[in-house]
């Protein structure tokens, strides 16, 4: 049976962003699930943390489905990374297996996700200095936003697509990305043979650089898959995005 996808979206975006590819993925016949965080325009920034994004999706979203019995696969872009890999912790499905539970985490695709080691905050992961494109402090107090939207999130998106695009764009607490992360699933070897990280070459907003850095550290190995795009290729490639995504969990199922 094929596993179910988790979806965990970058900063800035609600998990709708994926409808495109997740159709795609429930043709292939793969169940699709969209994990939401607090610190996403929340009404008090001050009181969100990585570590809680992190708890709110294993409690709300992956625990439940594993507990059904499913089999998962976690698929995150960008920050969902931080939030993703530690809700994944400790539950991949050998380590469910020996529990006596049912259910697992067979694999995890890093679509340019952002990798921060125990302890590491997005912002420590990226340079320890915010890119000029976060506007900080804005429209309130304690969130931010990306500015300008196009060139940095959808430089190879239909043009089109820019006005529906920008107003998707939705404040995000900065105390997530300045909190330390929890464990990453991705560091337990239970997961060796079952990462796989997209790399996005033309991304203005995760340099290239930047996702070699994260691939570099994390000293442990993944399958690595090639796209020339920018930072958001399920919005302009979403069939080969999805083709890609397929083919590497055709190896953890």
């Amino acid at each position: 049976m094929p596993p179910t996808i988790l979806f965990f979206a970058g900063a800035f975006a609600d998990p709708s962003c994926f409808d495109a590819i997740s159709k795609k993925f429930q043709e292939a016949g793969c169940p699709t699930v969209y994990a939401y965080v607090p610190s996403l325009d929340p009404s008090d920034p001050s009181s969100v943390t990585a570590s809680k994004d992190a708890e709110e999706a294993r409690t709300r979203y992956l625990l439940p489905l594993l507990d059904e019995g499913k089999e998962v696969v976690v698929f995150v872009h960008s920050y969902g990374g931080v939030v993703g890999g530690a809700a994944a912790a400790g539950l991949s499905k050998s380590a469910r297996s020996a529990e006596g539970k049912p259910g697992g985490v067979v694999g995890l695709l890093y679509l340019v996700g952002v990798m921060t080691k125990e302890g590491e905050s997005l912002l420590q992961a990226v340079g320890g200095a915010y890119p000029p494109f976060i506007k900080q402090n804005y429209p309130r107090q304690g969130v931010a936003v990306i500015d300008p939207v196009m060139p940095t999130l959808y430089a190879d998106a239909d043009p089109t697509l820019a006005s529906t695009l920008e107003a998707a764009m939705i404040p995000h607490a900065l105390s997530a990305f300045e909190t330390p992360s929890s464990t990453p699933a991705w560091a337990e070897p239970e997961f060796d043979g079952r990462r796989a990280f997209i790399r996005t070459i033309d991304d203005q907003t995760n340099p290239l650089f930047l996702q070699d850095m994260w691939l570099d550290k994390s000293r442990v190995r993944w399958e690595t898959v090639d796209m020339k795009t920018s930072h958001c290729p399920f919005i302009s490639y979403p069939d080969e995005t999805a083709r890609i995504a397929v083919e590497l969990m055709k190896r953890w199922t």
